[in-house]
């Protein structure tokens, strides 16, 4: 690769902005720009090119912070509805401590908007940081609650990927020219979704039975509760390759362990690291989902289908899902919630 930003797509001002503060970083970077846009991908590809400057094993220090595996790049993400006060302790703990190699450390913290009642405390670390730290920030929105934290930081835009951009990354991945489109179609701008769509043969299928979902409602808790199960078994099994590539990469590392005694931390890390991209995994399919309701509603008003006052109410489940979503919700009460409230 010729740098970490290679992959990046869109968002070129963002990209140039960040490749150029990689000789002579500031203390704290916030990424902001709506969900799907790419901002984890971007913060992690900043962070690689943090590590890996002016190293003589760049490619390494490239390829470990992009797995989110090196040791001097520490992530946290939410747990629950929003970052703790617990998290918020451990940044501040990580921050002060040296790095394991070379000069620089670098945390990623992501969701900012969501860790209100941990602000005080990264607060504190973002005012005083660590000369070899640097912060990297995420975020949807900047509340007026988090105006200080973000005064603290140098901000970065993100914008939504134009249907144009988007056609030209899948293409570029191998993904012919009518699928390319389509995708491009339903992806609103998000290019997390679109490489979800692209990423197996049956994600244009799990849009396709989202789109469908409201004819197999009837306004009944039993439907709708039937239907959130046919939904999560539906879930499940899109996560069963990324499963069995977590099973691959266990035994890979219990068969180093065996050889080379390696132990502790290596194992916790990749735990760790298949927390996240499960977690990840099952996210971006339900608001892939969300989205795939919401596209048909407007479809349905936009044709004559299904009229503006009968699709208000649907419309506003829909967004009120997508905001419970950001929050770690119950699954299968977000679901039941979105459900019972849709109208054919």
């Amino acid at each position: 690769m010729s740098d970490a930003f290679s992959e990046i797509v869109g968002q070129t001002a963002a990209v140039s902005m960040l490749r150029s503060a990689v000789v002579n970083p500031l203390p704290a970077y916030l990424l902001v720009g709506p969900m799907g846009c790419g901002a984890r991908t971007m913060a992690t590809s900043f962070a690689a090119e943090l590590l890996a400057y002016e190293r003589d094993d760049s490619q390494r220090h490239r390829r470990l912070a992009m797995s989110e595996e090196h040791p001097d790049l520490m992530v946290f993400e939410r747990n629950g509805p929003a970052l703790s006060v617990e998290q918020a302790k451990d940044i501040v703990r990580v921050a002060t401590t040296s790095p394991f190699e070379g000069d620089r450390k670098v945390i990623l913290v992501e969701d900012i908007h969501l860790a209100l009642g941990a602000a005080p405390m990264i607060l504190k670390v973002l005012e005083e940081p660590p000369q070899s730290t640097h912060f990297i920030l995420t975020a949807e929105e900047i509340p007026a609650e988090l105006a200080t934290i973000a005064s603290r930081c140098t901000q970065v835009d993100l914008t939504t990927i134009s249907p144009h951009e988007l056609i030209e990354a899948l293409r570029a991945s191998g993904v012919d020219e009518q699928r390319s489109s389509a995708i491009a179609n339903v992806a609103n701008g998000s290019i997390d979704r679109a490489l979800l769509l692209a990423s197996d043969d049956a994600a244009l299928e799990r849009w396709t039975t989202w789109q469908q979902l409201r004819t197999t409602l009837d306004g009944s808790g039993n439907a709708a509760a039937d239907a959130a199960d046919r939904l999560l078994e539906m879930i499940d099994n899109a996560a069963a390759p990324l499963q069995d590539r977590h099973d691959r990469e266990r035994k890979e590392l219990d068969d180093r362990a065996e050889r080379f005694g390696e132990r502790g931390m290596g194992r916790r890390s990749l735990e760790d690291r298949h927390k996240r991209e499960l977690r990840r995994l099952r996210t971006d399919e339900l608001t892939m989902g969300i989205t795939a309701v919401g596209v048909s509603i407007r479809d349905d008003v936009a044709t004559g289908r299904l009229d503006a006052a009968r699709a208000s109410t649907s419309l506003d489940a829909v967004t009120k899902a997508g905001s419970y979503l950001r929050r770690n919700p119950n699954e299968r009460l977000l679901l039941q919630r979105l459900l019972v409230n849709l109208t054919e």
